[in-house]
């Protein structure tokens, strides 16, 4: 019998035995899926040298295992792509480890062809890179699993057009190819037009049948070598590879409006009359990439269909700089917002002060923004543009978070610190957490709800009037100062005054400049003025940037003013270097 000491010198062995029949299974399992995938596989060390092919892999290239191990896989590519697309590729590989998407190969054969490719990093435990893996999918219909998975990727199912990934796919063979050869590329996205109704009215089934009809009209129409797509619900696309000039463009598309403008008779006897809208864009003179060539017919699109449907309209470069510039500042904004990073945001803050004395008696905290490509942009266009969109109150609680935090921060050294005003925008009074939200952002930050102004335009209080009301009274009643601000540019309801619960009139910039100009805008200055003082409001007048302006309101008693005169928006540490003189 054995005792427990050799008892406990078998239990490790066992262990080990059965970890080592363990491990030989598992690669025995992957060496069959290896083997016997379908899919291309080649695995190259860290240099991109191929180490191994599976027999897939020698199946659809036409490559032997012998002619290709010690090579890299720059023996099979195509002619179909520019260095700038493996650049893009490898740049996407070394950020995030993968790279996926559609490239054109050559066999050994010298045939070009389609593959989906997937291409994944392998690291060790100290996250160095060891192998690459590079799965390929044979898009060529050479084999009936490949075919279906083409129509699958490639299909509207409606229509049996191609769809958007067709169109990328495409766009990216005609761009090289027109690279090369220094010729033009046209592409037109159109809408059918008032097919909404029809669906509403006809329903989805006799839709269906419009979509189908207009695509085989368009389909008709075009020349074999375009390429024609459903992009989205009435919407279609046509990229023309050559003879892409602009009267050849404008002739076929004055031709698809007569077709497609034609009425159509349905098998219950409705008849539908359509009204469609072509954007004609143009590589190279409009965009120099697929992303650009395809946002600049969108927005031709958009242009024809604003001036009254049933027309075609190039791009138009400066509205379509005009346009991608603001795309670029939403798609910047909401990237600042949803990191929360907030590296391109900043906040100034502009001194308001007594006109006699200079002595500081209020911040008002204005938005900064620097753009990484665009560099530095105005209040004045990102703001309006984050209303458009949807991301003013957003943008507005980002602005409140930071002020909360900074207040904070100032008055651990100044505990007579001034009051500082914040702006809200009009759609901040249609969420109805807002006063719970303000009051709790406060708290956090550890400030009393007096060391915040609200400033609120006139606008915006006469477009959510009820709203406004009811959410400015409570946040009066919790400790916060209201300020009706720009008042002079907006509605100017004198007769609503009364029903704000307001601390404050602010005199827009603007309305000084007039009043120190003509004599009658002064006597309407000096009649607010006593407004305000019949109301017991305070009074804030902007945009004083000279003594002679200064000298215009002397005489109309006690009141704040903010402008160049005295201070510009500064950053916070300036801000601090004035609280300590």
């Amino acid at each position: 019998m054995l005792d427990n000491k050799h008892t406990e010198c078998l239990m490790p062995m066992a262990e080990v035995m059965g970890l080592e029949h363990s491990l030989k299974f598992k690669r025995q399992l992957l060496q069959h899926v290896f083997d016997n995938a379908l899919e291309s596989i080649i695995v190259t060390n860290a240099d991109g040298v191929i180490q191994r092919v599976n027999p897939a892999f020698t199946q659809i290239t036409g490559y032997s295992p012998e002619e290709v191990l010690g090579k890299t896989p720059r023996l099979m590519q195509s002619a179909r792509h520019d260095p700038d697309f493996y650049r893009q590729m490898w740049q996407q590989l070394l950020h995030t480890g993968s790279w996926t998407g559609q490239v054109w190969n050559r066999r050994k054969s010298g045939e070009v062809y389609p593959q989906w490719l997937s291409i994944n990093t392998l690291t060790n435990e100290h996250g160095q890179i060891t192998h690459r893996v590079a799965i390929g999918h044979d898009l060529s219909g050479q084999r009936s699993y490949e075919q279906d998975r083409t129509t699958f990727i490639f299909k509207d199912p409606l229509t049996q057009l191609g769809n958007r990934q067709l169109l990328t796919s495409r766009l990216d063979q005609a761009l090289a190819e027109a690279r090369r050869n220094g010729i033009r590329v046209g592409l037109m996205v159109l809408d059918l037009g008032r097919f909404k109704p029809v669906n509403e009215q006809l329903g989805l089934t006799w839709g269906d049948d419009v979509l189908r009809r207009q695509a085989r009209t368009l389909q008709a129409a075009l020349d074999e070598a375009d390429t024609l797509v459903r992009l989205q619900g009435d919407m279609f696309a046509i990229l023309r590879h050559s003879r892409a000039e602009d009267a050849t463009l404008a002739h076929l598309a004055d031709k698809l409006l007569g077709l497609l403008g034609q009425p159509v008779v349905l098998a219950d006897q409705n008849i539908v009359s359509l009204q469609p809208s072509i954007g004609i864009a143009v590589y190279p003179r409009d965009a120099s990439d697929k992303e650009s060539l395809l946002r600049a017919a969108e927005h031709a699109h958009a242009m024809a269909r604003r001036e009254g449907r049933h027309r075609f309209h190039f791009v138009d470069p400066r509205q379509h700089r005009l346009h991608y510039r603001e795309l670029q500042i939403e798609h910047g904004l909401e990237m600042e917002l949803s990191t929360r990073a907030g590296q391109g945001l900043s906040l100034h803050y502009q001194p308001q002060v007594c006109p006699q004395s200079g002595v500081l008696r209020g911040l008002e905290a204005l938005l900064r923004w620097q753009h990484p490509q665009l560099g530095a942009i105005s209040p004045a266009e990102f703001i309006p543009l984050a209303e458009q969109n949807g991301m003013a109150v957003r943008l507005d609680r980002w602005v409140i978070e930071r002020v909360c935090a900074q207040v904070a921060d100032w008055q651990r050294e100044y505990p007579s610190l001034p009051v500082v005003s914040v702006n809200l925008c009009a759609q901040q009074f249609s969420q109805a957490d807002f006063p719970g939200w303000l009051t709790d952002c406060v708290a956090r930050a550890g400030i009393a709800p007096g060391r915040l102004k609200l400033e609120v335009t006139e606008t915006a209080m006469m477009e959510q009037l009820s709203a406004c009301i009811t959410t400015l009274s409570a946040l009066r009643r919790a400790g916060f100062a209201i300020s009706l601000d720009d008042f002079g540019t907006g509605y100017s309801a004198l007769s609503c005054l009364h029903r704000f619960p307001l601390d404050e009139l602010k005199i827009d910039r603007s309305f000084m400049v007039e009043a120190s100009q003509h004599e009658r805008a002064f006597i309407l200055l000096t009649t607010i003025a006593g407004l305000a003082r019949q109301l017991s409001l305070s009074l804030v007048v902007e945009g004083v940037e000279q003594a002679s302006q200064l000298a215009l309101l002397s005489g109309l008693g006690e009141l704040t003013v903010q402008g160049y005169y005295f201070h510009r928006p500064m950053p916070a540490e300036s801000v601090r270097r004035l609280l300590a003189g």
